[in-house]
């Protein structure tokens, strides 16, 4: 079985992780983010910082994707490729 694990849930991110689940809909794909909101929308930035999205959730495109487990708030801090392990810390949402 494939595992995979993606760090990072902007556009590329979610895109790749996607792209490994249409090719192998049996993988284990897994998106590392380090806070809360998968494909969040940086183009968007403009018009929260103007006040015309005045909530910043609402840049978030999307937040579940079927069969991609989702890690928010997890923070990859060392990758070891020899080993294939990633060392990750979690952050608590009080």
């Amino acid at each position: 079985m494939i595992r995979l694990l993606v760090i990072g849930g902007s556009d590329a991110g979610i895109s790749a992780a996607l792209r490994a689940r249409e090719k192998d809909p049996s993988a284990e794909v897994s998106v590392l983010l380090a806070d809360e909101y998968p494909n969040y929308s940086i183009c968007g930035l403009p018009f929260y910082l103007s006040g015309e999205t005045p909530d910043h959730r609402q840049l978030a495109h999307r937040t579940a994707f079927e069969g991609i487990e989702i890690l928010t708030n997890h923070r990859a801090v060392a990758v070891h490729p020899a080993a294939k392990t990633v060392d990750v810390t979690h952050r608590g949402v009080p």
